[in-house]
């Protein structure tokens, strides 16, 4: 009886391997599907949920900085509009013509037109109870349709917070329809009068990128400013839900959650907060119902069972083909290897699978290149050079690797009491110039060897490492004092510089608490070199020495007012001194606070120089100059130095500015006046004006224009020069000096001093004598 033979026992026995193919695929196929689709029914909600709402939270992100950038430019632009010198004299003027009002307010009608998102500007002078309105042309303040802010601007409190405002405006031109806008302020003059350039911005416009962020239906966008009030939302919302929307994105800047608000369904909330220039955060949120998101994802779940069944059946028709292209090359692949080691067959003493035989074949190669890989890992120097630098570069050495590392290169260092000292070149940009690359290097491999050779000792074993670019680390093992380290340091930065010509500035930071912290107190070790900044080039730097973090160095409210004075009549030396002063307050503040703080003070003049200089200040007071020029020159004295001369130069420019201005003269004339009749009670711009021979309104707009202050300023402020060193140079009643330089009443005298100086005369002889003696 013949016996009967199985088919595919058969085939599997002539071609096993072709068989483990199909069979590999088979199994891997369904077990992957099989897999895919539990995992789509166990993660599904939750992982698409993750991804709607990450691409949700950077959709909105852009959006919010889109339109935080908007607002900036519509800041930026109303503060640009409003210096304009026709605007600010016609504010501040109490007579016109009406040839000035209408070249007033065609300019703001220019201004309302450079941007479709601004709906209106005005312009109040509250000399004359007037209104320039861009829409509607002049107008009564009394009977203005915009009583709103006029109600804010008289309130005494609206100077100080005057950021962008959020409010509902009554439209003008049809009758009972309002508009939303964002309203940004710009006051004249502070706590004097409410003349004022206002500028406001039409919300839906402004939010475009937020409606159209995404198609999703009852989807939700909000907007709250940093006192949750409400800036824009696309549904009415409650008081109440505001602020529940604003507790819900407090102190975050971005991020989704689920969130169910009070009485409604469950919410995936995406929100951003976004600075609007530092002086207002803008909170974005957009609400999307849950049951929207998932009501998709369960319809694709659902067709993707049907896609992977499919899939499965047409995956089981292809297999078979391509396992016979896989099994072809492979096939050829054997015979190559057997002719290569001279065999024409599988012997029986061999494998008959063709995988094992490939198997063999390739681990004896393999033991080859491992024998090959040893030799050229037995290069110790490379070897070590490379361990060293990742070790101190790099996080991803465990403890046992380091040791294992250690043993192997022959590293002489414990694990204990193990610190980072680091060597950094000064003047890099310069020697970055003078030296190639190659040079570089072989500069810096001479710099390790020096100071491996000056530091190793036996209270010190060092190992050098070049870390590229412009220093060199040293790993100590220290068993001597710190001033014996810092005299060690010392004696090696004389060497470097009189072998090399090499200047250096040396850091040394903590000791380590294991071998895995070594990265972090190199980190810590080479910001601490930054410290050179205030320190200066060569200087030796410990951990001890370094100043805790500080708060950031500002002007007071005296220097600046000082400052600007002088900057006014061109006093150099008061100037430069009180840069002398504040720079000698920002050596005591650590790296980054003393850096900020330069650039702060920096802003400072900036702003006070451009006050004084009618065209835009040249591009070396860009801050973009300052920190090219901290890159380079390293130390903020090298820094200070540069200002000093910018400072020294742009003075010049504006007295020489000034002394050019047609005007100049008869400036100079009303100052003279003011000093001669001082004491005179009836002094003012009246009188100014009749002994000139000019009108009221054009002594006091050029006097504006030319010098930035009123006569009436001027004035009350030299008045009070005069009153407050007779203050403290005699002990005489108050009321009796204050008649002598002109002022007539002792209300008004009281309230101008309070104002100037925050106290009161009594108080400011007291004060002033107690620093006196």
């Amino acid at each position: 009886m013949k016996k009967f033979s199985f088919p595919l026992h058969s085939s599997f026995k002539k071609h096993p391997t072709y068989m483990k193919i199909i069979f590999y695929f088979v199994s891997a196929n369904v077990l992957v599907l099989a897999l895919s689709f539990l995992l789509l029914y166990w993660q599904s909600s939750k992982t698409l949920l993750k991804e709607i709402g990450d691409h949700s939270e950077s959709l909105l992100l852009g959006s919010a900085r889109n339109t935080a950038g908007l607002m900036e430019w519509s800041l930026e632009y109303t503060y640009a509009s409003s210096n304009d010198s026709k605007l600010k004299v016609y504010a501040l003027s109490d007579h016109y013509t009406d040839f000035e009002t209408y070249n007033v307010w065609s300019r703001l009608g220019e201004i309302k037109n450079a941007n479709p998102a601004i709906d209106s500007v005005y312009l109040i002078n509250d000399y004359t109870g007037t209104v320039v309105d861009s829409r509607l042309g002049i107008n009564d303040a009394a009977s203005f349709y915009d009583q709103d802010i006029m109600n804010r601007l008289h309130d005494p409190n609206f100077a100080e917070r005057t950021v962008p405002i959020p409010r509902t405006l009554t439209l003008p031109l049809n009758k009972g329809a309002t508009k939303d806008v964002i309203t940004i302020v710009r006051l004249y003059e502070k706590d004097s009068s409410i003349s004022a350039f206002i500028m406001n911005i039409d919300t839906d416009k402004l939010m475009n990128l937020l409606q159209d962020n995404s198609n999703y239906p009852n989807r939700q966008v909000t907007v709250l400013n940093d006192r949750n009030e409400q800036v824009f939302s696309t549904a009415l919302l409650s008081g109440n839900q505001i602020l529940e929307l604003g507790r819900q994105g407090e102190q975050k800047n971005s991020g989704w959650e689920l969130f169910k608000p009070h009485g409604q369904e469950e919410q995936l909330m995406v929100y951003s907060t976004t600075s609007i220039k530092g002086i207002q955060d803008w909170t974005f949120i957009e609400s999307i119902p849950k049951s929207v998101i998932l009501g998709r994802i369960s319809m694709l779940r659902n067709i993707s069972l049907f896609l992977f069944l499919g899939l499965f059946l047409a995956s089981l028709t292809v297999i078979v083909l391509i396992s016979k292209r896989v099994y072809s090359p492979i096939q050829e692949l054997v015979s190559s290897v057997m002719r290569q080691y001279h065999s024409e067959q599988l012997g029986e003493h061999k494998s008959r699978n063709e995988l094992d035989y490939l198997s063999n074949v390739f681990a004896a190669q393999k033991e080859q290149i491992d024998e090959l890989t040893e030799q050229w890992r037995h290069s110790k120097i490379l070897s070590k050079e490379r361990f060293l630098r990742e070790f101190l570069g790099a996080e991803a050495h465990s403890s046992d690797e380091i040791r294992h590392q250690f043993k192997e290169c022959e590293i002489d260092l414990p694990e204990e009491n193990l610190s980072v000292a680091i060597f950094r070149i000064d003047h890099f940009p310069e020697f970055t110039k003078i030296y190639s690359e190659k040079d570089r290097r072989l500069l810096r491999f001479a710099m390790a060897n020096i100071i491996q050779e000056s530091l190793q000792g036996a209270n010190c074993r060092v190992q050098t490492v070049d870390m590229g670019n412009d220093h060199v680390a040293v790993v100590l093992c220290v068993h001597a004092s710190t001033d014996d380290i810092a005299a060690k340091l010392r004696d090696s930065q004389k060497l470097l510089r009189q072998y090399l010509s090499i200047e250096t500035t040396v850091a040394w930071g903590r000791e380590a608490q294991s071998l895995t912290d070594m990265h972090e107190t190199y980190m810590e070790t080479y910001e601490l070199t930054q410290e050179r900044f205030r320190f200066g080039h060569g200087a030796i730097i410990l951990k001890e020495e370094s100043s805790a973090p500080g708060t950031l160095f500002h002007l007071s409210l005296e220097k600046e007012r000082q400052l600007a004075q002088a900057i006014q009549k061109g006093n150099r030396d008061t100037v430069l001194g009180i840069m002398t002063f504040s720079v000698e307050m920002l050596k005591e503040l650590p790296y980054f606070e003393c850096k900020m703080s330069l650039i702060t003070l920096f802003s400072d003049f900036r702003r006070l120089m451009q006050d004084q200089f009618s065209p835009p200040l040249p591009s070396p007071w860009g801050l973009t100059s300052l920190e090219n020029q901290i890159i380079q020159q390293e130390t903020l004295a090298s820094v200070v130095h540069w200002m000093e001369m910018l400072v020294d130069k742009t003075l010049s420019d504006i007295i020489t500015a000034r002394g050019l201005s047609r005007n100049a003269k008869l400036i100079e004339q009303v100052e003279y006046l003011i000093e001669e009749r001082l004491s005179d009670p009836n002094l003012s711009t009246k009188m100014l004006a009749d002994n000139l021979g000019l009108s009221v309104n054009y002594l006091r707009s050029l006097y504006k224009a030319e010098t930035n202050r009123s006569i009436t300023d001027t004035i009350s402020e030299k008045r009070l020069e005069l009153v407050c060193r007779e203050l403290l140079a005699t002990d005489s009643p108050i009321e009796p000096i204050i008649q002598n330089y002109g002022f007539s009443s002792v209300n008004t005298f009281y309230s101008v001093f309070k104002k100037a100086y925050g106290i009161t005369p009594a108080q400011y002889r007291k004060a002033n004598k107690k620093e006196r003696n």
